[in-house]
């Protein structure tokens, strides 16, 4: 098949699979002279691995070898470079999944940059950065891997897609050409009529009751069947006065069954994006909505913890909340007070979900704000006094260490293990809070602050300092050596 550079594209990306067992070990101890005992003996292994067997980092790579001389760009490939970051075990006999994203091209000098994950179902076992170079603009070669192009039409998942607020979204989202799961409890409730799809490969409807395995079960097949949800936006939710325990089995456990379905099939693109309709409610007490609201706090809580863990590698968590809409829904509680419209909630949801840097976007009548939910470390110190002026004197004499001229340092320090993370994200955040910090990450940030201001911290350390802030403040305790 004739190739050239040009049919290369920012966000094509390839899929693969491998399982490695014992006898590879074998080999490719043979060719590293790595003879670990991590790798091939049990007793050992039992004692400090978990108890298991450990297939190394350096063989579960060696198939990088194969994205660039085989896909990206293939046979005129020159390997240029690549950077590995370990993030959890793998087993001998567990298959693993590479996905590789063309994240950047060079057109002129034919170089492209690929982000490579392994992958056990949604469990990032290592991320990788490459660079290759083409050889030559064209050239023949068989396919080895289908390229799923960064052009093919994106499918969203839509739950409660028959109320006013969930066929406006499926509206919306048809007007920009996304292929529709539309998802609603029973097949009278669903009006495909309404959802006007001119194309109907690109419209697909299921009934199914989110309260009932069953139901979940049902939802859950086609979504594994189809293999290719791209966003779910999650609408569906029992009335706001029904019991406490049917608005959590709904706004939160279904919310949550549904995206461990789709998060294995978001990481294999590198691409996902999965919204929690919220409210208003959430972020002041409102009579009448405060079981609602607590339902829809613990599906933020969710979505914040996945979206830390997961937008490093283009997998994102979202809450949307808007203010009262005036639909049936809320008819009753919200009374006479001023409403937005379906409408106008789908259109700036949508934008929201295209386009958000922020992970809630709250939506009131004529204005919208964007932010985080949940716990943020404070920014004072034991005083009160900002951070930025806090200082403590060294017990070798009268100096101060002044924590706002090490900020800029800390958070480059930090940047330089969180690629992904961005300066708020890192300021903001902590372990389990800012994308990519987790505890592999923490043991890593935790050595390169000891190397770059030359302080020793303890191993109690390394497990409490857990937060920016918390480093921070500990940096103006800690004796330079």
């Amino acid at each position: 098949m004739n190739l050239n550079f040009e049919q290369f594209s920012v966000g094509d990306v390839i899929n693969f699979e491998k399982t490695f067992q014992q006898e590879d070990f074998e080999k490719f101890a043979h060719i590293s002279g790595d003879l670990n005992p991590l790798h091939h003996d049990a007793e050992y292994a039992a004692d400090y691995a978990n108890n298991h067997l450990i297939v190394p980092l350096h063989l579960i790579i060696g198939p990088l070898s194969r994205v660039a001389g085989m896909n990206f760009p293939g046979a005129p490939s020159l390997y240029l470079s690549h950077s590995v970051r370990a993030v959890s075990q793998l087993k001998y006999g567990e298959t693993i999944t590479y996905s590789a994203k063309i994240i950047a091209l060079n057109p002129a000098k034919r170089v492209m940059k690929i982000r490579v994950l392994g992958l056990v179902g949604a469990r990032v076992i290592f991320d990788a950065e490459m660079n290759t170079r083409a050889l030559r603009f064209e050239w023949d070669q068989e396919i080895d891997c289908e390229v799923s192009k960064a052009s093919l039409k994106k499918r969203v998942l839509i739950t409660g897609s028959s109320g006013a607020i969930g066929s406006a979204i499926a509206r919306k989202f048809a007007e920009e050409g996304w292929s529709l799961l539309l998802h609603s409890r029973s097949k009278r409730e669903l009006n495909e009529d309404a959802l006007m799809s001119e194309d109907n490969s690109s419209l697909e409807l299921i009934d199914a009751d989110l309260s009932t395995n069953k139901g979940l079960e049902k939802l859950i097949e086609r979504i594994e069947i189809l293999g290719d949800i791209g966003a779910v936006i999650h609408t569906a939710s029992p009335p706001l006065n029904a019991p406490l325990r049917d608005l959590v089995e709904i706004n939160y456990s279904a919310l949550k069954s549904i995206s461990t379905a789709v998060l294995p099939q978001m990481c294999r693109q590198q691409y996902g994006k999965i919204m929690s309709i919220g409210s208003t409610a959430m972020l002041s007490l409102i009579e009448g909505f405060e079981d609602y609201a607590a339902s829809k706090s613990m599906a933020a809580s969710y979505l914040k913890r996945l979206d830390a863990g997961l937008s490093a590698y283009g997998v994102n968590g979202y809450v949307f909340a808007p203010d009262f809409v005036a639909t049936e829904y809320s008819k009753e509680i919200r009374g006479s007070a001023p409403s937005l419209l379906p409408g106008e909630v789908a259109s700036k949801l949508y934008d929201a979900l295209t386009t958000a840097s922020s992970f809630m976007t709250v939506q009131y009548i004529g204005s919208t704000g964007a932010g985080v939910y949940g716990f943020v470390p404070s920014s004072t110190g034991e005083e009160g006094s900002p951070l930025s002026v806090a200082a403590s004197k060294s017990d070798e004499g009268e100096s101060f260490i002044f924590e706002g001229d090490n900020e800029e340092k800390l958070v480059k320090g930090i940047k330089s293990i969180l690629r992904n993370a961005s300066n708020k994200e890192i300021r903001n955040g902590g372990m389990g809070l800012t994308p990519g910090w987790d505890s592999l990450a923490q043991i890593q940030i935790m050595l390169e602050v000891e190397r770059l201001f030359k302080r020793k911290f303890s191993s109690a350390d390394f497990e409490s300092l857990k937060t920016y802030n918390g480093i921070l403040t500990a940096l103006t305790t800690k004796e330079t050596f």
